[in-house]
């Protein structure tokens, strides 16, 4: 199993890794993609984004989780 650090997914998912409208999917076999919430009511957002994404005008950072 690889496990990635906050820091290195952020660096390869980029604002998608912290995004509120961001949701995590994962395959039966194993791939991993960023679904774009926005893009079920806007078609500006596409639905799974090329990453990483450095720029969105759709991002909301995501609440800090409790320590």
């Amino acid at each position: 199993m690889n496990l990635q650090s906050d820091e290195s997914r952020t660096n390869t998912v980029g604002l998608c890794a912290t995004c509120t409208h961001s949701r995590k999917i994962q395959s039966d076999r194993g791939s991993i993609f960023f679904l774009c919430q926005l893009s079920e009511n806007d078609p500006a957002f596409p639905r799974y984004p090329r990453l990483p994404v450095l720029s969105c005008p759709g991002y909301v950072p995501a609440p800090a989780s409790p320590a």
